[in-house]
């Protein structure tokens, strides 16, 4: 059976993300971006949602799993989302 990687509420909160109430089976977190709301949402199965609103419309950028942190960092980067934490001060 493969193993899938999700980002913990510590790397989210890390990378800028600030959780927010979701339906059970869920979590969600979202961060501003230039132009508009970032948001993950994770689900009990390892899948997750990277959404996207943009001057008001909704861009659906990714939906299914990763394996690893690398994964899900390279994937940010493919939709145009920061992927590095902030150093710490």
């Amino acid at each position: 059976m493969p193993s899938y990687f999700q980002p913990s509420a510590e790397l989210l909160q890390a990378c800028g993300f600030a959780r927010y109430s979701a339906p059970p089976g869920q979590a969600r977190f979202s961060r501003p971006s230039d132009c508009g709301q970032e948001t993950i949402v994770l689900y009990d199965d390892a899948e997750m949602t990277l959404l996207e609103v943009v001057n008001g419309q909704m861009l659906y950028s990714f939906q299914g799993r990763v394996a690893s942190e690398a994964e899900w960092r390279v994937l940010l980067r493919q939709v145009n989302w920061a992927a590095e934490t902030p150093p710490l001060q």
